[in-house]
């Protein structure tokens, strides 16, 4: 309809409004398949079975929630603050409501806070010893993030896009670190979406 009456404008000689881009609606039928996907994904031991989870898990990640350890910029990343809140980054909200009752899995008594900090945050991150690479962890839940961060460390829930442009400084992105890890180095980032 935009476009009709911009054009409609232009015959008459009038200036074509901006045309606003909308954002795409999260798509129900990816919603948790991440998690089903990664599991099946890991147990695969087919080549070609992976290659198409592997796919598939990526087609997943636009709506999927994740959470974070966080600060704000000009904090020490290594503070122990004891705050309960879990800060939601604007890509986040508009998937929360869908998202909810998985990303809050495990939850120890964070809730959802009532204002947003206008403070920038970063995201904390890991150091590989063996490698020493520097990645960005992500966590489906809070049974997968406590046992690497605890309760005491600030906790963002966060997009995969917003994730994905804080991490490009870093080698990449690994979700649930341990012995299930999913790694997404820069070049598997820019591929996946």
């Amino acid at each position: 309809m935009a476009s009709f009456m911009n054009k409609l404008r232009e015959m008459v000689g009038f200036k074509a409004q901006p045309v606003e881009k909308k954002e795409k609606a999260p798509r129900t039928d990816r919603i948790g398949a991440f998690q089903t996907l990664s599991a099946q994904f890991l147990a695969c031991e087919d080549e070609a079975a992976k290659a198409q989870l592997w796919e598939q898990m990526c087609k997943a990640l636009p709506d999927t929630l994740f959470l974070a350890a966080m600060c704000y910029e000009g904090e020490d990343p290594n503070a122990q603050p004891r705050d309960r809140d879990l800060h939601a980054t604007v890509g986040a909200k508009r998937l929360y409501a869908l998202n909810q009752h998985i990303v809050t899995n495990g939850n120890p008594g964070y809730r959802l806070a009532k204002k947003a900090d206008p403070r920038r945050i970063h995201l904390r991150s890991i150091v590989y010893h063996k490698t020493k690479e520097e990645w960005v962890p992500l966590f489906t839940d809070f049974t997968r993030f406590l046992p690497v961060f605890g309760q005491n460390t600030r906790v963002t829930i966060i997009s995969f896009a917003e994730a994905r442009q804080m991490a490009k400084p870093y080698k990449g992105l690994v979700i649930n670190p341990g012995k299930d890890a999913i790694r997404l180095d820069n070049g598997a980032l820019k591929k996946a979406l």
